[in-house]
């Protein structure tokens, strides 16, 4: 049986990008769904938002209606940023200038698919390992070369998590999850 919680919903916030991987951002938040359906209870929460508030569309053409802008964050907040076709027109300088900010608080920051672009464009994978989708290895390689990009399917380097493309977001959670709760949580929900 699975053991309940009595600690507040931990909250990620999922930050769309122009054009992002809808397979990466679906495994994302189905794995936080289906953790709080298994464990019976609210283990985490999420709020989807972007650049404007408003609606945003995915690389499918799916149009997603948003939470709310840019808002500033709280402190345990989980930000997962998430990629997809032509990353780098959708990394605006107000995307960097958010990402920055919110860095500097000490939140987590993760890159889903082709989002370790925008990351490592506001500085935040400087020194650090990294991964990034399999299309993106060459030309992130070429242009970041204060990051140690690896072929692996998700990094996490201190409080930056980059993941390389669309399931592995659900082999990246599924580890989460198996730190905070009892192994037959992260099991159930695989």
């Amino acid at each position: 049986d699975i053991e309940k919680s009595r600690a507040a919903p931990r909250r990620f916030i999922l930050v769309l990008l122009n054009d992002f991987t809808l397979l990466s951002f679906a495994a994302a938040i189905d794995c936080l769904r289906l953790a709080n359906q298994m464990a019976g209870e609210d283990l985490y929460s999420w709020r989807i938002i972007g650049e404007g508030g408003g609606t945003i569309s995915c690389s499918t053409g799916t149009v997603f209606t948003l939470d709310s802008d840019l808002d500033e964050l709280h402190r345990d907040d989980t930000v997962i940023l998430c990629g997809g076709r032509d990353v780098q027109a959708a990394t605006t300088k107000r995307i960097l200038n958010w990402l920055r900010r919110e860095a500097r608080r000490g939140i987590i920051m993760g890159g889903l698919c082709t989002a370790a672009f925008s990351l490592a464009k506001a500085g935040l994978l400087d020194g650090k390992r990294a991964t990034i989708h399999c299309e993106n290895h060459d030309s992130f390689t070429v242009e970041f070369l204060d990051v140690e990009l690896t072929k692996l399917v998700f990094v996490k380097d201190g409080n930056t998590w980059t993941i390389a493309c669309g399931t592995s977001a659900v082999d990246l959670l599924l580890q989460l999850i198996a730190q905070t709760h009892v192994q037959t949580l992260p099991t159930a929900v695989a």
